[in-house]
């Protein structure tokens, strides 16, 4: 089954102090594969889902890293947490991305399936 659904958060900075909208409008394209990582600790959401893009060679890092450009809507959060916790595998592609200069917090979709 698949869905989409919108990253939250693209407008606030990684606790690295990485800006989320500036890595969302260098480096995410159409069909790039997302990583959710669930963040079952997280003190703002019990739901709370990261999202996460592969980033081998944004930062100088060798091998497979990742960048996390937001989260899911805490809306969807709560269904997909389910899901996740369970067992359920969930895959996801940036589907599009909105991200004009001077806007604080640039608009992902995700198609997910699951």
């Amino acid at each position: 089954m698949g869905s989409d659904v919108i990253v939250a958060g693209t407008g606030f900075s990684n606790p690295s102090g990485d800006d989320r909208a500036s890595i969302i409008r260098k480096h995410c394209k159409p069909g790039m594969k997302v990583r959710l990582v669930r963040e079952r600790n997280n003190p703002h959401d019990k739901n709370a889902i990261a999202v996460h893009i592969s980033a081998p060679r944004l930062f100088g890092i060798l091998g497979n890293s990742y960048v996390q450009i937001g989260y899911i809507k805490a809306s969807t959060a709560v269904s997909l947490a389910k899901k996740i916790d369970s067992g359920i595998i969930v895959t996801g592609k940036i589907k599009s991305i909105y991200a004009p200069a001077g806007r604080d917090h640039p608009q992902v979709s995700l198609k997910l399936e699951h």
